[in-house]
């Protein structure tokens, strides 16, 4: 199977608004249409929710969420606080999830739904909807050249394929990710129902009900993958289907001088050895363990925002403590 991550660029026009406001930023809701080529039906529509300082941007992050819903609310606390900061921050809901479920379907569900067809549709679509909104963010003007792109779980491992694509990115923070698709599928909590549907005969192409057959297919060929160029992984036939929707597929792609990876050592959600093998593919980046489960660490983002001011240089005693402002929401109406 051939995979394709490319798009026409093209001017996007938005619809936008703000939908609420602050002391020091304004949160702008903007939505636009997919220059993906085949959405499923409910995801047409890209959603940013982007918070931007009432004074001078000066540099700008981009973050992507994990699977599902609740981890999102969590993530939307960095937008104020980095906007306060001076960091125009723009939070993407990748389709397939939250207010972009595909019909039918369950938030996050069909990035891991052992039918290649369709999770080649939504990785594609997740690829291309945060490149392109990267496009969108340019030609506002909002994207600097001193940025961020932040993912955690499924936004981590979007941000590995992007970041092995597009150069405008100046650092990319990968937040409690993993790969190996074999070991998610047949060993995480999140993937449980995959499990039961091979249970329950699926018959799915390319043996991803396979446990044994399917890690042998790896270990045989992962070798091989590490030393491919992008358009040879998108393109080779002589891989395994699912290295082209995995992260450790990419990673040696990647500028390392750019890299923080940042592994929890508690983390039940992601198998150990599928976040130990994306791990060591990022060795010689910024790599950080943690003493933090898969979920906990999210009700204290502040340390994560701490951590992007560093990486955006923003280190004065203004910027750390615009973080610990306790920002106001205001009637965007009112003057």
């Amino acid at each position: 199977m051939i995979i394709d991550y490319s798009y026409t660029k093209r001017k996007i026009n938005t619809v936008s608004g703000h939908i609420f406001k602050g002391r020091n930023y304004r949160c702008n809701y903007v939505r636009y249409e997919s220059l993906y080529r085949n959405c499923a039906p409910g995801t047409e529509n890209v959603e940013l929710y982007l918070f931007e300082p009432k004074k001078e941007v000066r540099a700008s992050a981009l973050i992507l969420h994990g699977l599902g819903s609740k981890n999102i609310k969590y993530l939307l606390w960095l937008g104020p606080h980095l906007a306060s900061a001076g960091v125009s921050t723009g939070v993407l809901i990748l389709p397939g999830n939250y207010t972009r479920v595909d019909n039918n379907s369950v938030s996050g569900r069909s990035f891991l739904y052992p039918d290649m067809n369709i999770m080649y549709q939504f990785w594609e679509h997740g690829v291309i909807d945060t490149l392109s909104t990267i496009d969108m963010l340019e030609q506002s003007g909002t994207w600097k050249e001193n940025n961020i792109v932040a993912g955690y779980c499924l936004g981590g491992m979007i941000s590995t394929i992007v970041g092995s694509i597009d150069k405008r990115i100046n650092h990319l923070l990968f937040m409690t990710t993993g790969g190996h698709m074999p070991r998610i599928l047949h060993q995480s909590p999140a993937t449980v129902f995959a499990r039961k549907m091979f249970e329950k005969g699926y018959n799915t192409e390319y043996s991803l009900n396979d446990k044994k057959l399917l890690y042998n297919i790896y270990d045989e060929q992962f070798p091989e993958v590490k030393r491919m160029s992008l358009n040879t992984i998108l393109a080779s036939e002589d891989i395994h289907p699912l290295f082209k929707v995995d992260p450790i597929s990419y990673a040696h792609l990647l500028d390392m001088k750019k890299v923080t990876f940042i592994d929890a050592y508690f983390d039940h959600t992601l198998p150990v050895l599928s976040r130990k093998v994306l791990y060591d593919e990022m060795s010689n980046a910024n790599t950080k363990i943690l003493p933090i489960s898969h979920v906990n660490w999210l009700p204290f983002g502040y340390f994560l925002a701490k951590y992007m001011l560093h990486k955006l240089n923003f280190n004065s005693k203004e910027a750390k403590k615009a973080l610990l402002t306790k920002e106001i929401i205001k009637n965007p109406l009112e003057k």
